[in-house]
């Protein structure tokens, strides 16, 4: 059966201590705020998780904490996302254990330009071993491997726990445009990119995003604004939120550490340190973010 899932469902920061160690207390913190909040699902481990930079015993663990905490309140998404097949389906398998509702896979991060029929048994793979529900997740931007809405339509076909897509990049909205017409609502579509286009994807048919996790009160007022055709009031929340977002654009080089500098300083994580290789956002920009967060109404 098909999974309800929408709305907002944030891809969690993986929250470590000062040492750059696992910091359960705050991974739990993040998911109970995140739920006060009002999301509608939570999904660790992905990109925003910086999920290639812990090790696979790690990412169970984080599994493990936001599926505890969660505790059925909301859908837990798990990312997967792996270099290698194998490794990736013992993730899958780690992750059913316990208890996640769905899994998310992208593409094999190593090695650009993965060809179509790789692509399609790596995910093929996951699919077969693993009967969870799963998103496909599309970063072409990121991961240099292109993905057309036909792949979707062939892997959707040949396994029917593929149910869902998560797509961002330069390519978005058309992707969006063509899953919906080719496919009807036989995917959830999901829009990602830190809710940049959310107005745009919902129009176009998607259920809902994977935004970041530290501005989500914001962004689900949005959300529920636009399902109740309140487009000026959807329109002035997003525009508190651009404020941030725009910070986020001009500082990508420090996307991260600026997730988690924005929830240590609204009181969710202890601690903003980002795991290397990183390029840390210097003092001047962390006085900066400091006086948007005010500005924009979300800190003291």
């Amino acid at each position: 059966m098909k999974p309800s899932w929408h709305g907002m469902v944030p891809a969690l920061s993986t929250a470590t201590d000062n040492r750059g160690e696992f910091d359960e207390e705050s991974q739990r913190n993040q998911v109970r705020k995140n739920i006060e909040w009002g999301v509608h699902g939570l999904a660790p481990s992905i990109m925003a998780g910086e999920f290639y930079k812990f090790t696979d015993e790690e990412r169970v663990r984080c599994y493990e904490v936001v599926i505890d905490e969660a505790n059925g309140k909301v859908p837990v998404i798990a990312g997967v996302s792996h270099s290698g097949t194998e490794p990736a389906v013992r993730l899958a398998l780690k992750a059913k254990d316990l208890g996640a509702d769905g899994i998310i896979v992208m593409a094999p991060y190593f090695g650009r330009g993965v060809k179509r029929s790789v692509l399609q048994r790596h995910i093929g793979t996951v699919a077969r071993r693993c009967d969870l529900p799963i998103m496909i997740q599309d970063a072409e931007d990121v991961v240099g491997t292109h993905m057309c809405t036909t792949l979707y339509m062939d892997l959707a076909d040949e396994y029917s726990n593929i149910v869902s897509v998560k797509v961002e990049g330069a390519n978005t909205l058309e992707k969006i445009r063509d899953i919906n017409r080719l496919m009807g609502d036989r995917l959830i579509v999901f829009g990602g990119e830190a809710a940049r286009t959310v107005f745009e994807e919902i129009e176009l048919g998607a259920k809902g995003n994977i935004p970041d996790a530290c501005l989500t009160d914001l962004l689900v007022s949005v959300y529920e604004n636009i399902l109740a055709k309140r487009m000026n009031e959807a329109r002035s929340v997003f525009t508190r939120y651009k404020v941030w977002l725009d910070f986020l654009s001009a500082n990508s080089y420090a996307a991260a550490e600026i997730e988690k500098e924005t929830l240590r300083l609204r009181g969710v994580l202890k601690s903003s340190h980002t795991r290397g290789p990183n390029q840390p956002l210097g003092d001047g920009e962390k006085r900066n973010l400091r006086e948007l967060l005010k500005s924009i109404r979300v800190t003291d």
